[in-house]
């Protein structure tokens, strides 16, 4: 069951959604969790292209949004918010694990405009131009490939799990619910030649069975119950919370750290 990355009209502010269900699915209780706080991470601006040898492309769209989901008790009244949280550089997390990952390698982040993303891909851009299918996503990569040819290219973009939470962000249930912080993403690796795509996973801290979805994953993806009083009373309190962007951080770095080693292993030669 895979989520496909979402671009619609928001894709201005790189804003990813995905659709939910008319019902609210309780949840085994959990510890609730206050990460460690420590100093605040700034993003690097925005680089030129890297040059030289390049056998891992990186295309992270992991990092500008955070999704603040108010849930109601039916989806119709479900409110969704979304701030920018680029300060929090979580796009150049996702490149420092990849090259974490592939050790010898050289590992090169591939940027790309908002007017890439609106194409994706397209000859011409689209207002309403939607990655709902897996070429879309393949285009986007065949795109950006212009920029710097490498062996292999990675994208990483937001994901949803098995309940309303999609991408980044925190989550507050009705009637006294929990809240939730999540880190849910979606790794695809494709061929630098033939742009193939040879792997795909969602990005887990745990083992992808039943029992473990059920006793420590009841979101279908990366995340930690939090205390009630850590809902921004505003979307834009976000930004300045240590507590939720090192617990965002964290869960990224972790699922990555878990989900890319086996992904960017080389297959054996055939004989």
């Amino acid at each position: 069951m895979i989520n496909i990355l979402v671009v619609a009209a928001a894709l201005a502010s790189y804003a990813l959604m995905s659709p939910a269900e008319d019902r609210v699915q309780s949840f085994p209780k959990q510890e609730m969790v206050r990460p460690a706080l420590r100093k605040p991470a700034t993003a690097a601006p925005s680089a030129p292209i890297e040059r030289g040898p390049c056998q891992i492309g990186v295309i992270p769209i992991a990092g500008i949004v955070f999704m603040v989901e108010k849930f109601g008790p039916i989806t119709l009244l479900d409110n969704y918010s979304r701030v920018s949280v680029a300060t929090w550089g979580l796009d150049d997390l996702v490149v420092s694990r990849v090259r974490a990952a592939a050790p010898g390698s050289s590992v090169r982040r591939i940027p790309f405009t908002k007017d890439d993303l609106k194409a994706g891909g397209r000859d011409q851009p689209r207002l309403f131009a939607s990655y709902r299918v897996a070429s879309d996503i393949e285009n986007f990569v065949r795109l950006l490939a212009t920029k710097l040819h490498c062996e292999r290219y990675v994208v990483v973009h937001r994901h949803g799990g098995s309940q309303r939470e999609f991408g980044i962000g925190i989550s507050q249930y009705p009637l006294n619910g929990p809240v939730h912080l999540f880190a849910m993403m979606y790794i695809r690796v494709y061929d630098g030649a033939t742009f193939a795509l040879i792997r795909e996973a969602p990005a887990l801290t745990t083992e992808d069975t039943f029992a473990e979805r059920v006793m420590h994953n009841p979101l279908g993806g990366p995340s930690m119950q939090v205390d009630r009083a850590m809902f921004p009373e505003k979307p834009a309190d976000a930004v300045n919370n240590p507590v939720l962007r090192d617990g965002v951080r964290a869960m990224l770095t972790k699922s990555l750290d878990k989900t890319l080693p086996a992904l960017l292993q080389r297959s054996p030669p055939s004989r």
